[in-house]
């Protein structure tokens, strides 16, 4: 069943998408808890999907990371990033344009360090960076002796712009929205 339907105004769409994709930050099994985070350094876009963990008062997106991951690199090198959401059994898709901001053993960091748990900590702690060529698959199962937070990264993704189409039986609907600098989302029907 469709999420935005026709008689939603531009002024509603952001909140109402806003409230779906925060139960994608606590809903496990949420289709919006999964994303795909895409990336553009030198040649070519890069894409993987990521957690998405939280949805900051600023409408921003926190994900966390390795900081020795390629994605630090393609950050550093050009900021702007791209996240998409789909939601099968509404046949929505958000995609946001994101400034991306990382944050390492700094407040942030140690704010969400405590809950990251067990097996999840080990994802912050190889011996080897994540992308690392190995010669066998154990070299990449093993870790740093001691679990810390010198790794744990978390990604602060900053919307300036979002897209959203929403797939529906009875007539497709497509949006464009800008930030303004007053924080709000300015929209525009476009043809889907």
């Amino acid at each position: 069943m469709p999420l935005v339907l026709p008689h939603h105004t531009l002024e509603e769409i952001p909140q109402l998408l806003y409230t779906e994709l925060k139960k994608g930050m606590v809903q496990k099994k949420h289709p919006f808890r999964n994303v795909v985070f895409s990336t553009s350094a030198q040649e070519s876009p890069m894409s993987r999907w990521v957690v998405c963990r939280h949805i900051t008062s600023e409408q921003g997106f926190y994900i966390y990371t390795d900081g020795r991951s390629q994605k630090i690199l393609e950050l550093n090198q050009n900021p702007n990033c791209n996240l998409l959401f789909y939601h099968d059994r509404h046949g929505l898709q958000i995609r946001f344009n994101c400034k991306g901001t990382i944050h390492r053993q700094n407040e942030l960091t140690q704010k969400y360090w405590p809950g990251v748990k067990g097996h999840s900590a080990e994802n912050y702690t190889t011996s080897l960076a994540p992308g690392t060529p190995i010669a066998s698959i154990k070299h990449g199962q093993e870790f740093l002796e001691e679990i810390t937070d010198e790794y744990f990264t978390v990604l602060e993704l900053n919307p300036y712009a979002f897209e959203v189409v929403q797939l529906s039986r009875d007539g497709h609907i497509r949006a464009n929205f800008d930030r303004t600098i007053h924080g709000q989302w300015k929209g525009s029907f476009i043809v889907p």
